[in-house]
């Protein structure tokens, strides 16, 4: 078995070169170097595959019938890379690409449809799977590779992830229009844990954070009813009058349901929310692109929030 680790692409396009010019110093003007080293290179390949792919006469060269063998294999080995090459190019260009993302489902409605219309119709070659992610599983997919980038609460506590902070948000009260707080600016813990509650499933984080907050307040929840999407448990607020314990940023896109964000009295639970990197290996050109767009779009709605509440 020969070893044929020394050819390399240049002998490849070297030898199509003379073959389709049928002569050494035509092929080399062609390829832009010398004669000489057409000569060189095409001996090269025929000491390596062992055997003659040229019958010289005179000027003019002819394939032998290895050459011919070998052509048409070159040839498409030469597409095949060019092919790899192109793909590259239109990846970085912005051209073609695909972006594998995932999200939590706090923040799927509220930035995802306006962050993915605009990357369509700025880059619409590039391909998106997006995956709803719960907060725990979302930080293992980018760390083993499955993502390109998370969207969520960031933990920061894995040294194999990078944590961007786009926006600082605050566990609130989501009351319903008729609801107990609706009228309120804010409430007390204690008034709270009087009122029966619509929670998610203890598995999510966010179930956890509210556990929490109502521990560090010294206050036992009254759950009511456990529901485990978001959207169901927004619209069983609305229909049955209870409350529930979520980001604010939920509301974002769902202004419809008429909810109402009551902030919490001095025990309340700040969140990052953010993107989810990893820590090595090169970023794509289309993840960079997402990136970017999610940034501003999470800025101009701060912006929005802020003039919305100037005190």
């Amino acid at each position: 078995m020969r070893d044929l680790s020394s050819v390399e692409l240049r002998h490849l396009r070297t030898f199509v070169t003379v073959a389709d010019t049928e002569n050494f110093t035509r092929a080399a003007e062609r390829l832009g170097i010398t004669q000489p080293s057409v000569s060189i290179q095409v001996k090269e390949l025929e000491n390596a595959l062992g055997a003659q792919l040229f019958s010289r006469n005179g000027p003019r060269v002819a394939l032998t019938p290895a050459g011919r063998a070998f052509r048409d294999r070159a040839i498409l080995a030469l597409a095949k890379v060019n092919d790899a090459c192109q793909a590259v190019q239109d990846t970085e260009d912005l051209v073609a690409g695909h972006l594998s993302l995932g999200v939590i489902p706090p923040l799927n409605v509220p930035w995802m449809p306006r962050v993915l219309g605009r990357l369509y119709r700025e880059h619409p070659g590039i391909a998106v799977t997006l995956i709803e992610k719960s907060a725990d599983d979302l930080e293992g997919t980018v760390e083993n590779g499955r993502c390109d980038l998370g969207v969520g609460i960031l933990s920061h506590s894995s040294p194999n992830l990078q944590y961007e902070v786009l926006r600082k948000d605050e566990l609130v009260l989501l009351s319903a229009p008729d609801g107990p707080f609706a009228r309120r600016r804010s409430v007390k813990a204690e008034e709270v844990g009087k009122e029966r509650i619509v929670v998610l499933p203890e598995s999510y984080v966010l179930r956890q954070l509210t556990t929490d907050t109502f521990r560090a307040a010294r206050v036992l929840p009254r759950v009511a009813l456990e529901i485990d999407t978001i959207d169901a448990l927004l619209a069983t607020v609305v229909s049955s009058g209870l409350s529930t314990l979520l980001p604010s940023v939920v509301l974002e896109g769902r202004e419809s349901l008429g909810l109402r964000s009551v902030a919490l009295d001095g025990w309340g639970t700040d969140l990052d929310l953010g993107i989810v990197w990893p820590s090595e290996g090169i970023i794509s050109a289309p993840a960079r692109a997402f990136a970017e767009i999610l940034r501003e779009t999470v800025a101009v709605k701060k912006r929005r929030k802020r003039s919305a509440h100037p005190g």
